[in-house]
């Protein structure tokens, strides 16, 4: 039987929980039965483009280097303006589709989506697409245009409850089938990644005897951080045995530092930055503490419970759908900074809890969310997919 050639199509391969989808993704494919391409746009996000070279997989950056590199990089970095290479980067994925003549293409978030499904109906090929934000988050001219084209989708894979019942609010499952497909993690990959701890927590500053609040996030608004600190200034003003750990980077650093020196907590939180090892890093920590306003299902907390760590959080997208409060972890309302600070304190007095917590934390990621049991169904709707495109087009003879 040929193998049947199939496209993953992606915005970027920076370090962002829908990239980390793909990569994690990579040793559970079969690649007896499909032959995977990948291919992204934006050239300066790239990090995570030698994990899909090295384990074998044709990857393409259809941001080409030169101008067109240099013209992406300044539309893309523009506020207000990355809908403008919208024209350059279709022109890049048709040139691809006519050299490879892929049977299927699968895309994630909204810019992939849009250009895939613009190729898939030029070239007559089948489009699958994964929704990984509320559509209400979306700036509204990429809402516009993903509404306008989301009927060309063969099928829509959303990654949280919250997820579909946000693309039902829009009206687009009239335009064709959504389902639910949870996020998910390879959990022992996760685990292997955090099982070497020798030397962290001193190369990090953190006091031996001292306990760890954390997170793993990208420094922007969705995420509340400022909400996230002064959580840590009530923690840290009854425990002078805790250290929060804030990993990651993004546009508010800068406002994040500051924030830090007015609450006087220098001495208590430590910003390590971007870590490659952020796997490693979620091993430091006794809670796994998020303050965020939206989400999808985020790929961090999942990890942060497959190594066993209880979460307290706020109920927000697919979070609830993970964690049952009072089960897996604690959760609280969005800016309900006391009842955050309340609930992380009740957790770190209690060494018992934290444990049970973590326990089924991880026992219901390894049992409902590995990555592999996600990657077989996907698999199997990829044949089911051109399975329906055939007789329609046999229905049509």
């Amino acid at each position: 039987m040929a193998c049947t050639r199939v496209l993953v199509l992606i915005k970027s391969l920076g370090l962002g929980g829908a990239e980390r989808l793909l990569a994690d993704a990579l040793p559970y494919l079969n690649r007896e039965r499909f032959e995977y391409h990948f291919a992204y746009f934006l050239p300066w996000k790239d990090f995570l483009a030698p994990q899909f070279k090295e384990a074998g997989f044709p990857i393409y950056c259809l941001g080409t280097s030169g101008a067109v590199e240099d013209r992406l990089r300044k539309m893309g970095e523009e506020k207000g303006q990355r809908i403008r290479w919208l024209p350059t980067a279709l022109s890049q994925l048709r040139l691809l589709q006519n050299q490879k003549r892929f049977d299927l293409i699968h895309a994630h978030l909204p810019i992939a989506g849009i250009l895939a499904r613009l190729t898939g109906r030029w070239y007559g090929i089948p489009v699958v697409y994964t929704e990984h934000n509320l559509q209400e988050r979306y700036h509204p001219l990429t809402r516009r245009l993903n509404g306008a084209t989301y009927g060309w989708n063969e099928r829509v894979l959303a990654v949280s409850q919250e997820v579909t019942a946000s693309i039902k609010r829009f009206g687009f499952n009239r335009k064709t089938r959504v389902e639910t497909l949870l996020n998910g993690v390879p959990v022992e990959q996760v685990r292997a990644e955090a099982g070497n701890l020798n030397g962290l927590q001193a190369e990090l500053g953190i006091p031996p005897d001292h306990l760890v609040v954390g997170t793993v996030a990208v420094f922007r608004g969705q995420k509340r951080l400022l909400d996230w600190l002064e959580v840590t200034a009530q923690i840290a003003e009854q425990r002078q045995d805790v250290t929060f750990l804030l990993v990651g980077h993004g546009p508010e650093e800068a406002a994040l530092k500051a924030k830090i020196q007015t609450l006087g907590l220098e001495n208590r939180v430590r910003m390590p930055g971007f870590r490659p090892d952020g796997r490693r890093v979620l091993g430091l920590m006794d809670v796994y503490l998020m303050s965020s306003e939206f989400e999808g299902l985020p790929i961090a907390l999942l990890e942060a419970m497959a190594l066993g760590k209880p979460v307290v959080a706020t109920a927000v997208g697919g979070i609830p759908e993970v964690v049952q409060d009072g089960q897996e972890g604690l959760l609280a309302p969005v800016g309900a900074v006391d009842t955050l600070a309340d609930y992380s304190l009740s957790l770190l007095a209690d060494p018992q809890q934290r444990q049970q917590m973590g326990e089924r934390g991880a026992n219901k990621v390894a049992q409902k969310f590995h990555w592999r049991d996600r990657v077989q169904f996907t698999e199997r709707l990829y044949l089911e997919t051109l399975a329906e495109v055939e007789r329609k087009k046999m229905g049509g003879i």
